[in-house]
């Protein structure tokens, strides 16, 4: 019971709740502003895809510059003008006259949300006590899984039982509650500042290089998901199934909710590699019965299948991220692997879509699962260099001992 409480304290639930209202607020418009564009700015379907092209783009650019600032500046002083910032612009969709200047304000509201995420990231790392990080980062995790549940379920409700601005009035308001929960939360600041030793170079100060390994991992493992989010609703389709495709996506939160926990749990206490592997195995097997697909119930056998995966493999891999660097170091080592999971997606998204034009949807499914072989491979690797390391530890500490 007294790890319990140690996880969850005041900071750690100020920070849930913050983290959960504003990817509410996000995922509202993610499934009702490519309604919007084509109704209400005459934009054409084409166009759509710039939604997030516009979102996700402008977070890639946000992370490093969030990662250098949260370790020089505070952790508290950005993740409040990034949430600040990002409730201040939801109010722009009320009154946006073009198409130009909405896709101008989707770049300027990706960059705040890549800020903001990235200095909630940093932050739950400094709440949730070392001895149960993997857990509490799955249960940080599993709240933006139930935003994902919630949140395209409420804005296609008041987008087509109110209007839109009553949408983004919405939107803003859970956007004003995060902002005002977050104000609350009480952290302990770790800047480099206090360190006038540390000389880093610039690159050093954005992208953080002892977790790179990790993070090519990462990018391998979520370009899986890059290929389902942008292509599993023409995939349904394709097997005359449309209707599958939005229980695959409520299938797939629903089990993130239960086993990003769970995993993390596991993963505390016996090691990131008892979920790890197993989770990319999953992956893999779920990405060959996704490609096999001819029933909705083997459909949704896949989603299943996926879900646990990755959400077994996503926690402990951010744990490993927080591990292997020093509390002033945890913006940068955040932000490079949320850039990691950036690139994931829309690497993933580009690449099997290009595999798709040559050898169509089940193929391209099926050729994910190489993907997270690579990712397996570098993840030994990396497990093998971890051993080598502490085995080297050793025998050094064993010989200091024996010389005194």
């Amino acid at each position: 019971m007294m790890h319990n409480n140690k996880l969850w304290n005041r900071n750690f639930l100020l920070l849930c709740f913050s983290n959960f209202f504003m990817f509410t607020s996000f995922y509202m418009l993610l499934p009702t502003l490519p309604v919007f564009l084509v109704e209400h700015l005459d934009g054409t379907e084409r166009q759509v895809g710039l939604i997030i092209a516009f979102f996700t783009t402008a977070q890639i650019f946000a992370r490093p510059l969030a990662g250098k600032w949260l370790d020089e500046i505070g952790r508290k002083k950005v993740f409040l003008f990034a949430r600040i910032a990002f409730f201040i612009l939801m109010f722009f969709y009320i009154t946006i006259p073009g198409l130009l200047l909405f896709f101008l304000l989707r770049f300027i509201h990706g960059f705040s949300f890549g800020i903001a995420t990235t200095a909630s990231g940093t932050m739950a790392a400094d709440v949730v006590p070392s001895e149960c990080r993997a857990e509490g980062i799955g249960y940080y995790g599993a709240f933006i899984s139930l935003s994902l549940v919630i949140g395209p379920s409420v804005g296609l409700w008041v987008m087509n039982n109110g209007s839109f601005n009553v949408l983004f009035i919405f939107s803003c308001v859970l956007a004003g509650i995060s902002a005002t929960l977050g104000s609350l939360i009480k952290v302990e600041e770790h800047t480099q500042k206090e360190r006038g030793d540390q000389k880093l170079s610039l690159i050093e100060k954005l992208v953080e290089p002892k977790v790179l390994h990790i993070c090519i991992v990462s990018v391998m493992i979520v370009s899986v998901y890059g290929g389902i989010v942008s292509f599993i609703s023409l995939y349904a389709k394709e097997l005359e199934m449309v209707e599958a495709a939005g229980y695959f996506f409520a299938v797939y939160s629903l089990v993130l909710l239960v086993i990003r926990p769970l995993s993390g749990k596991i993963s505390d206490k016996y090691g990131a590699s008892f979920v790890i592997y197993p989770g990319m195995l999953l992956c893999i097997v779920g990405t060959f019965v996704l490609s096999q697909s001819n029933t909705f119930t083997i459909f949704l056998l896949s989603a299943f299948l996926i879900s646990l995966g990755l959400g077994s493999i996503q926690p402990s891999l951010q744990a490993l991220v927080i591990d292997a660097v020093p509390s002033e170091r945890r913006g940068a080592a955040t932000a490079t692997y949320f850039m990691s999971i950036d690139l994931g997606i829309a690497g993933g998204a580009f690449v099997l879509g290009t595999i798709a034009n040559y050898i169509g949807y089940s193929g391209m499914f099926l050729s994910s699962s190489l993907f997270v072989l690579v990712g397996l491979i570098f993840y030994g690797q990396y497990q093998l260099r971890q051993v080598k390391m502490r085995k080297d530890q050793l025998h050094q500490a064993t010989k200091n001992s024996s010389t005194l």
